[in-house]
This record gives structure tokens, sequence and C-alpha cells, in this order.
């Protein structure tokens, strides 16, 4: 059964990376134009749907064209060794 990744024309990766002064999660990222922040890591995923496509669109030559989208979460905690 396939995904529909194998038949993307292109990858994109975008990282969720936890402020814990903020209290969210905001993105870094390579596709050009997407900035944003939310309170949960599914709200994240949702942001990433809804504006992804337009700014893949607008600053790409692969609008209309199936890309994938790679998200990963990312919190840095420091411990003190036992």
């Amino acid at each position: 059964m396939s995904d529909g990744l194998d038949q993307a024309q292109a990858a994109f990766h975008v990282s969720a990376i936890w402020d814990e002064e903020a209290g969210v999660f905001f993105s870094q990222s390579d596709i050009p134009g997407l900035h944003g922040e939310a309170e949960t890591f599914e709200a994240f995923v949702t942001l990433v749907h809804a504006l992804a496509p337009e700014m893949i669109a607008d600053n790409t030559a692969l609008g209309g064209k199936p890309v994938a989208i790679q998200i990963v979460a990312r919190r840095d905690v420091v411990l003190s060794a036992a």
C-alpha cells in the first residue's frame, strides 16, 4: 500500500522546537517563508498543514506538485547527573 510519499516531487523538513520560556513550539524549516508557533505539537502539525502548501507554492517552483514534509519535534533539557 502506498502512503503517497513515494510519489512526492520534493521533500521538506520542519522542526518543532520547544521554547520553555514562551511555552510554545516554534518552527525551523527549509520551507521558504514558513514561520509559526503553537502551544502543542498537535496544534503545530495543524499549523504546518495550513501554511506549508501556500508557502511552497508561493516560494518554489513546486506549486500543485506533491511534496513530502517531515515534521520532527525537539525539546532540549538540562539535567543534573545523579
